[in-house]
């Protein structure tokens, strides 16, 4: 059998360079696009790599893939490559102002060309700006400065634009006019983009999630937006689509690292959905949203996805995820919590919890969800009751990670992740914490048996740990249950200290140690301890021997520390009864109920 072929494609794919990109008319970017959001370093990036290729003479320069939505003859929709056209055209902008005045009348003629709807003979200068139309409409948040800027006017705002602009301007102030002209010519001529023409009957949606979904982890929420955008096609939900983007931007900007916004979107919609896999997360949402909403084309999606998205840019929701991930003793909800669950002078409070959970992600929406049936209690007398149900799974639940942390080479996600998820998902659909006890879901991945306290102290009397990082979480949760006094041991000021020096050149001064028994017991929990800043001294004297270092320990606020001085020598046999005490007082610091 002979099988047809026909060539023609509905999606032309062609190279060009950028500005010949942009002479075929206007370009906006839509409704459904994050703002403009390249940092500081983005664009310093660009112009170096820019500056690099223009002095090394190359015949090119690939600015990546570009997709573009027809709309009508001459308009276009950027699905994908505003951040770059929107740069580009700022230092088109910038390099018309370097020849502006009559410095030279063909550049900036050229320049113009790039960031106006003009003809290719046009005679307009930077002067008449004013009444001339910019090829590219960026988003409405933008386009009042990023408009005034190509036309040669200064903005006076903060934000992301007026930084980009303050970067181009630093960088194109010192080059020479002669400089400039061939850095414009080499722009125009040699600066390449592969670009997709997508006819407007075609999803731009399915598009984008196919160049961008291949292999690639969600870190940055656009594949999602994307999809969520996708239910408010059409004038008639205009409003929801404003509301919905403006909502989505509001939590973006709360959320200040540049991972947070992921990472608490995965949170959320974990406490929503339930467990949904790293390495197919976007699928995985698709799935459950479509489930829940009772399929993609149902009338009632738009109304499902619009709640959906109201619901977790919600204010106290994100300020809630700020809180568990940079926890600070002065945090309102720290506060108030510590108030409602009568634990404000107990070391084993919200704030030690979150501290000891920060660095284990998986744990955040199980803290998440029993977090929020706080949060979003009104009445007080109830408040205190959900704060005292809250503190007890709280405390089984960094009990329980903590322990196996400790008696264990790594806390491995992969082995939690699924009945953490799904626990953190019954956990925010409970209609009271009443209904939740967490035991029964930690036992069942109980496979350090850490549950049964005579196996956990077994354990943690032989452990070893190389990781100063985990030693000092360890050391200050046992450190702060032992005080019995009001010193605020904040983890910044403390550094994790070894008895027997870390390096063996100090073994002179030690007797009881060969470099065989240095090896065995360096790195015990019993010979590590806490000291200050200021106490802690490596490579000093002290090291010599147990004798000096003595002196330090008993001058230390720190009650663990200042026990050790109460030995007459260090000594493998010191190490192990140090460590058994340390391991029966874990015991008691991370208490669970007995299986």
């Amino acid at each position: 059998m002979v099988l047809s072929y026909d060539p023609t494609t509905v999606v032309e794919a062609r190279a060009s360079t950028l500005s010949s990109l942009l002479y075929k008319g206007e370009f906006e970017v839509p409704w459904h696009q994050r703002n403009y959001d390249w940092t500081k370093e983005d664009v310093e990036e660009f112009l170096q790599d820019l500056d690099e290729a223009f002095r090394e003479e190359r015949s090119s320069y690939f600015l990546g893939a570009i997709v573009l939505v027809k709309k009508l003859e001459g308009k276009w929709e950027i699905n994908d490559g505003q951040q770059r056209m929107v740069t580009f055209s700022l230092v088109c902008a910038r390099l018309v102002r370097k020849f502006a005045d009559g410095v030279d009348s063909r550049c900036e003629a050229l320049a113009l060309r790039v960031i106006f709807n003009l003809s290719e003979n046009h005679i307009r200068e930077l002067s008449e700006a004013e009444d001339l139309r910019p090829r590219i409409t960026p988003p409405q948040h933008d386009k009042m400065n990023f408009d005034s800027l190509v036309r040669g006017q200064n903005i006076g705002t903060n934000g992301k634009l007026k930084t980009a602009w303050d970067e181009i301007d630093r960088h194109f102030t010192t080059m020479s006019a002669d400089e400039a002209k061939g850095f414009l010519e080499f722009i125009l001529t040699r600066l390449e983009v592969a670009c997709l023409f997508v006819p407007s009957e075609i999803d731009p949606s399915a598009v984008f999630e196919t160049l961008n979904a291949r292999g690639k982890p969600l870190d940055d929420l656009d594949l999602i937006r994307n999809h969520l955008y996708s239910f408010f096609s059409g004038d008639s939900m205009k409003t929801k689509r404003e509301t919905a983007h403006e909502n989505l931007e509001r939590f973006r900007a709360q959320l200040r690292r540049q991972e947070e916004p992921a990472e608490y979107l995965r949170c959320f919609l974990q406490c929503r959905f339930g467990y949904l896999r790293k390495d197919r997360f976007y699928r995985d949402v698709k799935s459950r949203i479509k489930t829940a909403c009772g399929g993609l084309l149902s009338p009632d999606s738009p109304e499902y996805v619009f709640g959906l998205i109201s619901e977790f840019s919600a204010l106290d929701k994100v300020e809630l995820f700020r809180s568990i991930v940079s926890p600070s003793e002065d945090a309102d909800l720290v506060k108030s919590f510590l108030r409602y669950s009568g634990q404000a002078n107990s070391p084993r409070n919200l704030f030690a919890f979150l501290k000891e959970l920060r660095s284990y992600k998986i744990t955040r929406p199980i803290v998440f969800g029993l977090l929020y049936h706080y949060v979003r209690e009104a009445d007080g007398r109830e408040k205190r009751r959900v704060a005292k149900l809250a503190h007890q799974q709280l405390d089984l639940l960094s009990s329980f990670v903590m322990r196996t942390a400790t008696i264990t080479s790594r806390f491995v996600p992969s082995q939690f992740e699924s009945e953490f998820s799904n626990l953190a998902s019954t956990i925010m659909h409970a209609n009271s914490l009443d209904n939740v006890n967490i035991v029964n879901a930690l036992r069942a991945r109980d496979d350090a048996g850490v549950f049964e306290d005579s196996v956990f102290v077994e354990r943690m009397a032989q452990v070893q740990i190389r990781n100063n990082t985990k030693a000092r979480r360890i050391l200050l949760a046992l450190a702060y249950f032992h005080q019995f006094d009001d010193l605020v041991m904040n983890e910044e000021r403390y550094t994790v200290e070894h008895i027997l020096p870390d390096s063996d050149k100090h073994l002179i001064g030690w007797k009881r140690f060969n470099e065989r028994a240095h090896t065995e017991y360096v790195s015990r929990l019993g010979n590590l301890t806490l000291l200050s800043n200021v106490d802690n001294r490596p490579g000093t004297a002290d090291n010599q021997s147990f004798t000096r270092k003595r002196e330090i320990f008993e001058s230390s606020a720190i009650r663990l520390s200042r026990a050790i001085a109460g030995c007459s020598d260090w000594s493998p046999e010191e190490i192990q009864k140090r460590q058994c005490r340390l391991a029966k007082l874990a015991s008691q610091v991370w208490r669970l109920p007995d299986v």
